[in-house]
């Protein structure tokens, strides 16, 4: 009995952070948009554009890397779409990003059938883990800590590397002060449109790549809506975070907790509706928001068009 409970909180623990990823590159790719000043509604449209362009890519070229640069030239280019028409022609931030998600859904879904698919899609080719020899056969921490795909570790890496960049950087405080006061930015000779221009086409080629993760080291399918909502939870989960990529790495490590939880008790037949199980995230997402409206500060700037006098 207790070796079996210890399997399972180890495979619990190994599968929370395989989960917190496709939610930890477009919390990350948000946070990036969100710092400059520009609300990034459209993370569930990318990611999606992310799931289906690495998919296919990877489906009929044999080739995972393909998908993968597919996927985010897709969500690049989403991102571009964001940030010409907030920045330049100052359209509703909201709107557009809504916008982008909602096409993003009903494209994603007439291009997959357009494959010709009627039940279940063919398979795309995966990334493999990474062998780490001696090290996954280590007691517990083997299976927890090297038994991933190099996403998993590429994902972390980029919490450090965007910390590092906005705190330790001349860029990264030039970055965050457009997103406080873009007219004393400007007046010092930062290019605000500049910065929220790449902030934004960043943050779009981020979230494709936590949709990516589903489908080229998960599934190695495609179904429609298959990143599940999963957006709309790395904006909580930048909320939840505090806007620092520290916090944000600690909420989607959470958020993964509760999706891997309601994964393991779905396979363990409790009886329990599966329906209720897959609402775990999005209850603790909800849950999370409540206890911190009111209580975060967003930088001073997020949401307002700049307009150079």
């Amino acid at each position: 009995m207790e070796n079996s409970l210890a399997v399972i909180v180890v495979t619990w623990l190994a599968m929370s952070i395989r989960m917190s990823i496709p939610l930890l590159f477009p919390s990350l790719g948000g946070l990036l948009a969100q710092k400059a000043g520009i609300y990034n509604f459209g993370l569930e449209g990318m990611m999606l554009c992310g799931a289906y362009f690495g998919y296919y890519g990877s489906y009929r070229t044999g080739n995972p890397w393909i998908g993968l640069l597919m996927g985010m030239a897709a969500g690049g280019l989403l991102g571009f779409i964001l940030a010409f028409t907030s920045i330049k022609l100052r359209v509703s931030q909201l709107v557009i990003g809504l916008g982008i998600s909602i096409f993003a859904l009903g494209l994603t879904g007439f291009l997959f059938r357009g494959i010709g698919i009627s039940t279940t899609s063919p398979a795309a080719t995966l990334f493999q883990k990474i062998d780490f020899g001696l090290l996954k056969e280590i007691p517990v921490l083997g299976e927890i800590l090297f038994t991933h795909d190099w996403m998993v570790y590429a994902g972390f890496a980029l919490v450090i590397l965007i910390a590092w960049f906005f705190y330790r950087t001349t860029s990264g405080l030039n970055f965050r002060a457009v997103g406080e006061n873009p007219q004393v930015a400007d007046t010092v000779g930062i290019n605000v449109e500049l910065y929220r221009f790449l902030a934004v086409i960043v943050s779009g080629v981020l979230a494709s790549l936590g949709g990516a993760f589903l489908s080229l080291t998960q599934t190695a399918y495609f179904t429609e809506n298959l990143t599940a909502g999963r957006g709309w939870i790395a904006i909580s989960a930048i909320i939840l975070g505090k806007f620092n990529p520290w916090g944000v790495l600690l909420a989607c490590l959470l958020f993964g907790a509760a999706d891997a939880f309601q994964m393991q008790i779905q396979v363990m037949s409790l009886g329990i509706p599966y329906q209720f199980l897959l609402m775990i995230p999005y209850i603790l997402a909800m849950l999370a928001m409540v206890g911190v409206v009111g209580k975060v500060r967003s930088p001073a700037a997020m949401g307002k068009p700049y307009v150079k006098h």
